[in-house]
């Protein structure tokens, strides 16, 4: 018998062996094994891409159709299709056709399997995904970028690109993306880049324990070397060491990022300056729009949770001057739905010493000046100071704003009969801080019932990110008390605090 003969052969009994193997295992129980240089060939009812084979089985799991698959991996050499999943359906639910073929791996969905299958935590290392922006920031690592990405209102995964990126000056820059099917449109190996997923589906619990990734707790504790968060800037004093700056971060309410310069710093006069930065942290709509036949509102459990402070503080009314303007002075300003709303604001911003409201237009005017206050009187205008050392009511996130419309920033929406069930489903969403409901009466039916869920980024995105030699850079250490730390660790944070946690 000629070696061709046999070679056939035993190809035919690993074939026959593997059809076997797939009928005694298929119909409704779980088969989660992968098979590595394993083929099933045709059959395809989609072609995605996906950076692995193992989300390349999650989004067969998720298909409504898809019973088993084969992705190309990276390894592949026969043509240019590296990255490629196919999604395959037969009707008797087997492949037709099982095959040896290198740089492929195939499986099946995890329909039948007790496990959530939504969760893409991993990160892609040298993996691109192209296109499809919905927004440009800076962050300083790629967990950072990953978790922008799970706090943006439509992100689904992004692209990070690193230091050590040499194509362009690009470093630092994190892309968060969006498809309508929620995968990218191309995956590429390059260099240099880093890509993910958004964690939004990951904060659900396995036998009892987080499938949350760690740097998801809420704490941001890297710090990084030769790395400068230009801008935000509102307070600057010299300590001994980054360390020391950290905790003058942590003990400040308003401050979420820090600047350090050390010993290495090229300017002598500056070194050891210690820089506290502010970014918004407060769950506030970007814009405000006057609408006829809508209501907005606030989620209640944001608002909750956020009250709730480090160490007890008290509570205080708010003072607040009608028909009164403090002019000039202005450094920023934000839509508000009231004068209330805009004196939580002007509270919550470090550089803010005093404001005006104006109801019309639902403007706040932040301003700032130690040295001065004019003042005058004005129909209309509204006018007041912060509270740094007393805790005012949020009155204003409890009540819906009739004929005032957020617009944009929507997580999706749902058909429901009024904006009490809204408001209802907003509260219960974890990721829900804001909504509009449309009511019966709005001039387009097609939008008539929506009630639209909304978020924004309360994380700290500094402005800008760079390498500048002799500057260290941080986050807040506010976020990252917890039962897991060590005792030590709690500690320093009480200390930096100057309270009991």
């Amino acid at each position: 018998m000629s070696s061709f003969v046999k070679a056939m052969m035993k190809l035919c009994m690993i074939n026959l062996c593997l059809i076997s193997l797939l009928r005694y295992c298929f119909s409704e129980e779980c088969v989660p094994n992968l098979r590595v240089d394993v083929d099933f060939p045709g059959s395809d009812v989609l072609q995605i891409f996906s950076p692995d084979e193992l989300h390349c089985q999650r989004a067969c799991s998720q298909h409504h159709s898809c019973q088993f698959f084969t992705f190309i991996r990276p390894d592949w050499t026969r043509d240019s299709r590296h990255f490629y999943c196919y999604l395959k359906h037969t009707n008797s639910g087997e492949p037709s056709e099982v095959t040896e073929l290198e740089g492929v791996t195939s499986g099946y969905s995890l329909k039948n399997c007790n496990e959530t299958t939504e969760c893409f935590s991993d990160l892609r290392v040298d993996v691109d995904f192209p296109g499809s922006d919905v927004l440009q920031i800076f962050s300083p690592d790629e967990l950072h970028c990953q978790r922008a990405c799970s706090q943006h209102h439509s992100c689904q995964f992004f692209t990070f690109i690193r230091p050590d990126w040499t194509r362009d000056s690009r470093h630092f820059y994190c892309y968060l993306k969006h498809t309508d099917t929620g995968e990218p449109s191309r995956v590429n190996k390059l260099e240099g880049v880093t890509s993910g997923y958004s964690l939004k589906n990951c904060n659900e619990t396995t036998g009892g324990l987080t499938r949350l990734p760690p740097h998801f707790n809420g704490c941001l504790s890297s710090v990084y070397e030769d790395v400068d968060f230009y801008g935000a800037d509102y307070h600057s004093l010299f300590t001994a060491d980054y360390k020391e700056c950290q905790r003058a971060c942590t003990s400040d309410p308003g401050c979420r990022f820090f600047s350090w310069l050390n010993d290495d710093f090229a300017i002598g006069l500056y070194k050891y300056k210690c820089h506290l930065k502010f970014s918004w942290s407060v769950s506030k709509p970007p814009a405000l729009k006057i609408l006829s036949g809508v209501v907005s509102g606030f989620s209640q459990k944001v608002f909750q949770i956020n009250s709730r402070s480090d160490c007890q503080t008290e509570q205080c009314e708010a003072r607040i001057l009608t028909n009164t303007d403090f002019p000039a002075h202005d450094f920023e300003q934000i839509p508000a739905v009231s004068a209330e709303h805009c004196q939580f604001l002007c509270s919550a911003h470090p550089k803010c010493t005093f404001f005006t409201y104006q109801k019309q237009k639902v403007r706040c005017f932040l301003k700032n000046s130690k040295d001065q206050k004019p003042m005058q009187s004005k129909e209309d205008l509204y006018s007041g100071m912060p509270s740094r050392f007393c805790e005012l009511p949020k009155d204003w996130a409890t009540i819906r704003y009739e004929g005032l419309d957020f617009p944009g920033f929507d997580i999706r929406y749902v058909k429901l009969d009024d904006p009490n069930s809204c408001e209802a489903l907003c509260t219960a969403d974890p990721h829900c801080q804001f909504y509009t409901y449309v009511y019966t009466s709005f001039y387009e039916p097609d939008f008539r019932r929506r009630c639209y869920l909304k978020r924004v980024i309360t994380m700290p995105v500094p402005p800008k990110v760079a390498s500048l030699k002799g500057v260290m850079s941080g986050f807040s250490l506010r976020g990252c008390h917890n039962p897991n730390k060590t005792e030590e660790a709690t500690a320093a944070v009480e200390k930096a605090l100057g309270c009991e946690i």
